[in-house]
């Protein structure tokens, strides 16, 4: 139960309170929520630099008052045993909802290799 309520109450404040200005957010010690009429501009293009035991955390556009920003990616240490999913704005009734990214267990994840040819 307490797992449900860490979920339902952000999602409880953004409903109660989106009706009532342009962007909401809402952040607890495991979630941080954000909501926006306006789509984010379209991502910028990265130059990654491979580096072992490392992954790459693509950069993405935050909000700054009343207009976007963009954070730059950055290189963070491999976890044994985790594999890290994107964070990415999702499209809701509301507008824009920013879902946070970060290490899952890889149990139950798939992975495909990926094999070029030339």
């Amino acid at each position: 139960m307490k797992r449900i309520g860490k979920l339902l109450v952000p999602l409880l404040l953004i409903g109660a309170c989106a009706g009532r200005g342009r962007a909401v957010v809402v952040a607890s010690s495991t979630t941080n929520v954000s909501v926006h009429d306006n789509a984010p501009p379209a991502a910028r293009e990265e130059v990654v630099v491979y580096r072992p035991g490392f992954v790459w955390v693509s950069g993405r556009w935050d909000r700054d008052g009343g207009r976007w920003i963009w954070k730059d990616g950055y290189h963070e240490r491999e976890r044994a045993g985790y594999v890290y999913i994107e964070g990415r704005w999702q499209p809701s009734d509301r507008g824009y909802v920013w879902i946070d990214g970060g290490w899952r267990k890889r149990e139950g994840i798939a992975m495909r290799e990926r094999r070029f040819r030339f």
